[in-house]
């Protein structure tokens, strides 16, 4: 989610959200505008339209990690040319961390969460004390605690792809 300024005043800008980009829209009675693009960019603003929209980039210690952040951003929206942010074996590995956590929290056990993710079948196809899949759910589990605890800054830093 990107937090966007309201549409900029006209001072002779020209970039704005492409129309043909934009899959889903939605206004709130408050004004405050969502938007979900072709490319699976949400944004979030007041009076997001088709008029140029603006950035806040604080100038703070992580100046040059938003200022890369709003260049992908600029590229995926305005150029439609930019690499994802994380590959999609990661994204994968991380939504079945998360999702493990998840499960954790809701007193699901290991076996239960490995076969909500690779099917009854297969996990009764092995021992489960010395699974190869009970070793993936605790890995899993680990990496989703340490995402949660810490490593969300790394992703947001664009660090560890």
């Amino acid at each position: 989610m990107v937090h966007l300024i309201a549409s900029l005043p006209d001072i002779g800008l020209t970039a704005a959200i492409p129309p043909d980009s934009i899959t889903d829209r939605e206004t709130g009675d408050d004004g405050l505008s969502w938007m979900r693009l072709e490319n699976g960019v949400n944004l979030v603003g007041n009076l997001v339209d088709d008029r140029p929209v603006g950035l806040l980039l604080p100038l703070d210690d992580a100046w040059p990690v938003r200022l890369a952040a709003a260049d992908r951003l600029y590229r995926q929206l305005i150029e439609r040319d930019s690499d994802p942010p994380i590959t999609p074996h990661r994204r994968e590995r991380l939504k079945r961390a998360l999702r493990t956590i998840d499960g954790r929290q809701s007193g699901a056990s290991y076996r239960a969460i490995a076969t909500a993710f690779f099917g009854a079948d297969r996990v009764a196809a092995e021992p489960w004390k010395t699974s190869s899949l009970k070793a993936q759910v605790a890995r899993l589990a680990t990496y989703g605690r340490m995402m949660i605890d810490r490593g969300y800054r790394q992703l947001l830093q664009g660090k560890g792809r």
